[in-house]
């Protein structure tokens, strides 16, 4: 398949941007291999149609993208069905909801909300400018990876690693696939403290009719908080449920946005 390089140019651009925050020119010209005064027309460009935005020496993404991102969003079955699922469960339980989906090796969060009093809004908000790679340790990305292919997982594992974030984060990959049988059999999967000290999460796939993954949906609170039969009982059910309604919502076409 034939490809322009001056197009690949730009999304490696727009990519290393994403990744940092903000780059300067030379930052970009040495994270990627480019030259200066190439990446200064590539940018000059982009910021000519809104897509990167400068600040002194630095850019970031422009506001060019907010609209593509929310028509993306919209037209996501996924995040139609489960938008008020997520609500539900993050108004109920004063807690932090999510709706994830796996896209390229990576987790895509396509709905966050936050009930009233949820603790951990400030951790959540940052995650959120930043490349979701640790699908081993959060509740919902460890639903979606016990719910891939193998292959597809040996794919992630091999791009990404199994970082350490503290003390509890699976790290061996065999202890890793052990886990990952553990929630296949529960219908549930448990972030134990495996990316921040004190913050715990439950989480449920969703599947299709086919019996793949399409997402998974979580709710993550404080671990003193969540310990015993409530996080065994209590909320694991109640992300089944919502987990269940989203895909009742998805095979009959009802209640989508």
């Amino acid at each position: 398949m034939r490809r322009i390089q001056s197009v690949d140019r730009a999304f490696q651009i727009l990519r290393q941007i994403n990744e940092n925050g903000c780059s300067s020119i030379s930052e970009i010209s040495e994270d990627i291999g480019l030259s200066p005064g190439t990446v200064h027309t590539h940018l000059a460009t982009l910021k000519a149609n809104g897509f990167v935005q400068q600040e002194g020496e630095k850019y970031k993404l422009g506001m060019e993208f907010i609209p593509f991102s929310e028509r993306v969003r919209g037209q996501t079955e996924l995040f139609r069905a489960g938008k008020m699922e997520v609500e539900k469960l993050a108004h109920e339980y004063d807690a932090v909801a999510h709706l994830i989906t796996e896209y390229q090796k990576k987790t895509l969060i396509l709905y966050e909300t936050f009930g009233k009093d949820a603790i951990g809004k400030e951790i959540h908000t940052k995650k959120r400018d930043e490349p979701q790679v640790h699908t081993h340790c959060t509740a919902g990305g460890k639903a979606i990876l016990a719910h891939l292919p193998e292959s597809r997982v040996e794919q992630i594992i091999d791009q990404h690693g199994l970082p350490t974030y503290t003390s509890h984060t699976i790290t061996d990959e065999e202890a890793l696939y052990e886990e990952l049988d553990r929630i296949r059999d529960q219908r549930y999967a448990v972030n134990n403290e495996e990316v921040v000290y004190g913050n715990q999460g439950i989480g449920a796939p969703i599947i299709d009719k086919n019996e793949g993954v399409l997402g998974a949906i979580s709710i993550s609170g404080p671990a003193n908080n969540w310990r015993g039969e409530q996080l065994e009982d209590e909320l694991s059910k109640a992300v089944i449920r919502s987990a269940n309604n989203i895909e009742i919502n998805i095979h009959t076409g009802t209640g989508l946005l």
